[in-house]
């Protein structure tokens, strides 16, 4: 499932590694806007990515990839607001080998 947004996420998946990374970076377009429009785009990304959450099945594979990201870019979102972020840099997350993360191997290669 493809979910237009303001982030490109790709997976460095290394099997002689525990865990996975995922490499997390903003559009270059959404680098362009200014820091209130970033916040307003990100918000409606969030409420986008709830409803689109919202419409799969339990037992759907893209489901918990989808609450993954979800989850990061909750996270994300107060920092996004507040200017903090450096949005131009890589942001890395390091996950573990599991379903969670599986699907969300699933999710974005789909």
């Amino acid at each position: 499932m493809l979910i237009e947004g303001p982030l490109k996420i790709s997976v460095l998946d290394d099997p002689e590694q525990p865990g996975r990374e995922l490499h997390i970076d903003f559009t270059s377009e959404f680098q362009s806007l200014e820091q209130n429009g970033q916040a307003e785009s990100f918000s409606q990304y969030l409420q986008i990515l709830q409803q689109n959450i919202n419409v799969l099945e339990e037992a759907d594979p893209n489901r918990a990839g989808m609450l993954i990201v979800q989850q990061i870019a909750e996270q994300l979102m107060p920092h996004l607001a507040s200017g903090d972020l450096e949005i131009a840099e890589t942001i890395i997350v390091e996950m573990g080998r599991d379903h969670a993360s599986d699907s969300l191997m699933s999710l974005l290669n789909s």
